[in-house]
């Protein structure tokens, strides 16, 4: 199963500027952690070098066609279709065992935005935190079809004066598709 795992501003969807998350939201951070831990999480490379290091709760695998090489402790991929043969177990990897042990139950993918647009017709679930203010950006989520979604509100947050809600959107029809 392939989820997706983002943070955007309810009115225009932004999702970042500048190669940057434009808020700084600590209960969102918190959320993030916890739905990561322990899985799998494909992101972007413009999305890794805003992180900068691995992340010792969870798998990073990094899309890059730049890389030449994966950083200490996560994966590199050259495409996202060959991410997630490597987070589904069915992509061998040199020197790698210690990082991917067994194949993933769900795949999450955490940005950025040209990943999220590859990735959501293969995804059946979005882990959403909508954003209650605006921001300027220059990167955005893609708009969820809603005939095609069923939407769970789960809470309101509120930090820095920001509020924001959590949100679980599940597919309703998922096709089966022959990525991974």
């Amino acid at each position: 199963m392939i989820s997706l795992l983002v943070a955007y501003t309810k009115k225009d969807r932004v999702i970042g500027s500048g190669g940057k998350i434009p808020w700084n939201l600590p209960s969102e951070r918190i959320r993030f952690k916890a739905i990561c831990a322990g899985k799998k999480v494909i992101i972007g490379r413009k999305s890794f070098d805003e992180i900068g290091h691995a992340l010792s709760y969870c798998t990073l695998v990094i899309v890059s066609k730049k890389m030449k090489e994966a950083p200490e402790g996560c994966l590199l991929a050259k495409s996202f279709e060959e991410a997630v043969e490597i987070c589904a177990g069915k992509k061998e990897l040199l020197n790698d065992a210690d990082v991917l042990d067994e194949p993933a139950e769900e795949i999450l993918v955490a940005g950025g935005g040209e990943i999220y647009k590859k990735a959501l017709p293969f995804a059946s679930r979005v882990y959403a935190t909508e954003i209650h203010a605006e921001f300027d950006g220059d990167t955005f989520f893609p708009p969820l079809n809603e005939s095609e979604w069923d939407c769970k509100k789960e809470e309101s947050h509120s930090d820095n004066g920001t509020e924001y809600d959590y949100l679980t959107f599940s597919r309703r029809r998922f096709k089966s598709s022959t990525l991974a």
